[in-house]
């Protein structure tokens, strides 16, 4: 089933938004929108009031239904870190970054909104581009967005945000061929009031960061430069990104050389800034070139914005052309000002293949995942009870079961002693104690057989010795025997191999003599029986 998921881009002029259906197989988009913001004035809505406005009439315009929400973070409030760790194990990586950022802040965690994106790992170690702002900035665009209704499932920073262009598709050139490394590209977004620069390769984040340098500053240098108002500067650098007609007062000035000047003065603070991040991007991941540079924002078609910045760049310069179903959806003319917002709904629509990085932590969590998470807890407790409930009677059928064999077992063993003794005893010891005592009939009961006796006797003769027994008398106490062997040594050691067993105790030879016809040994032995019950041979 699709998801139609809005990504929103609420900026310093206007707020734009995406929708996108997606799926398991891919993404459309299904509509777009924008709404500029109302007038600034004096002593008149703030800007988060403004921008509230501007939001609630887009929605009222096209009546979206949204299954899930994604938002970037507005201005330049997010601070980027670099922090790189010496392992790579994500468990170890959570533990430490909190301790990491919480040095490079000038307040305290617990005030900050944060979090962060893996960069890669580079020789045993982990890169991470880290995002950090303050916790009322975020808890305020939350607010903004709760009043019309929205609650984000994720609130991004802008300039990572970018990078979903290229992992969803939307923009990038043709996939490298198998076992060629994936190209590394820019994004550049020139707004009003800040500029976010991109790189990714393969759709994954390789550098970002957010520039304070944006329309406002570029109009601001333009009218020193000109001597004109500000206003009328933003009015012609508008006029020349083609965002509005040149107006009549300023049309002298569109193919005046002093303007393309000033534009050149203008735009150095922010190829200064270029050349500088790609320096330092290079330093911690290899000299790699840029394969292209793709310009958004409103400022994308910037007359002479391309040619001052190419030779940053290995590859062409160019505004942002969108690839894939996003292009049949989104007019060329529009792709670059709609670039941010289609970044936001992607990165939804991509989830975890994205990489982690939500300013929604902590107190400011995403709600309903909990409820979700709620509801997938109330199903699995359902379940796990109802397995306890069924390994409960399973074993109750057991114990029933036991319980029956057991009572047939007694009733067995009742009717045996009720029969030998005469009374059924409750205690089973008790009745083979009452068996093996004196004054009752039990008592006649020899401990041992006689046969026991004999083959405890077998195993205990002597090996290698000439040995006949004439008589073996047996009684329950006593045993003697009587025979003849070869010499009167043979006899010793037929009483010491009945000495060696634990049956026949004091054994001892009597009348041991030589008859004189056949020069034989007769003799007596006599021993008192000590087994108390069977006997293994060989003890």
């Amino acid at each position: 089933m699709a998801q139609r998921i809005l990504g929103l881009d609420i900026g310093a002029t206007a707020v734009k938004a995406v929708l996108l259906e997606g799926s398991y197989r891919g993404f459309a988009v299904a509509d777009f929108g924008e709404a500029p913001l109302p007038p600034a004035s004096e002593g008149g809505p703030s800007l988060r009031e403004r921008q509230a406005a501007a939001l609630a009439s887009l929605l009222a315009e096209k009546a979206w239904t949204v299954d899930a929400c994604v938002a970037v973070t507005p201005g330049a409030s997010v601070a980027a870190h670099l922090v790189s760790l010496p392992f790579t194990d994500p468990r170890r990586i959570e533990q430490t970054v909190p301790f990491e950022v919480e040095a490079q802040i000038p307040y305290e965690l617990q005030e900050a909104a944060w979090d962060w994106q893996s960069l890669g790992e580079r020789n045993g170690g982990t890169d991470l581009w880290v995002g950090v702002t303050p916790r009322d900035e975020v808890a305020g665009l939350l607010e903004l967005l709760a009043g019309a209704g929205l609650d984000p499932r994720s609130v991004v920073p802008a300039a990572p945000a970018l990078a979903a262009l290229f992992g969803g598709g939307a923009a990038g050139g043709p996939a490298p061929a198998p076992g060629e490394e994936a190209p590394v590209e820019a994004l550049l977004d020139l707004g009003a009031s800040r500029t976010l620069l991109c790189l990714a390769a393969g759709g994954r984040l390789e550098a970002a960061r957010t520039l304070a340098l944006g329309a406002d500053a570029l109009a601001a240098t333009l009218a020193a430069e000109l001597g004109i108002p500000a206003a009328d500067a933003a009015s012609l650098l508008a006029a020349a990104a083609g965002q509005a007609p040149f107006p009549p007062a300023l049309a002298a000035l569109a193919g005046d050389p002093r303007t393309g000047r000033a534009l050149g003065v203008a735009l150095a603070p922010l190829v200064r800034e270029l050349r500088a991040t790609l320096r330092g991007w290079r330093t911690r991941a290899g000299q790699r070139p840029v394969a292209r540079l793709e310009l958004c924002g409103g400022l994308a078609r910037l007359p002479g914005l391309p040619e001052l910045l190419a030779p940053e760049i290995e590859g062409p310069v160019a505004p942002l052309q969108l690839t894939g179903t996003a292009a049949e959806r989104i007019p060329a003319e529009q792709a670059p000002g709609l670039a941010l917002a289609l970044a936001a709904a992607l990165r939804g629509h991509l989830a975890g293949r994205a990489g982690r990085l939500n300013l929604r932590r902590g107190a400011l969590s995403f709600t309903r995942d909990f409820e979700h998470l709620r509801g997938k807890v109330y199903g699995l407790a359902a379940g796990v009870a109802l397995v306890l409930l069924l390994a409960a009677a399973s074993t109750g059928v057991k114990v029933f079961a036991l319980s029956r064999r057991e009572a047939a077992i007694d009733k067995v063993l009742c009717d045996a002693q009720t029969r030998i003794l005469g009374k059924c005893f409750a205690n089973t010891e008790e009745a083979i104690s009452v068996l093996r005592g004196r004054g009752v009939p039990g008592a006649s009961i020899p401990k041992g057989s006689a046969a026991e006796v004999l083959a405890e006797l077998a195993a205990r003769a002597p090996d290698g010795v000439p040995l006949r027994l004439d008589r073996i008398d047996i009684t329950d106490k006593k045993l003697h025997l009587q025979g003849t062997t070869d010499s009167a040594e043979n006899v010793d050691k037929i009483v010491a191999g009945l000495h060696a067993s634990r049956c026949f105790a004091d054994a001892r030879s009597q009348s041991v003599r030589k008859r004189s016809a056949d020069g034989k040994f007769e003799f007596g032995v006599d021993a008192t029986l000590a087994c108390g019950g069977p006997v293994a041979g060989g003890e």
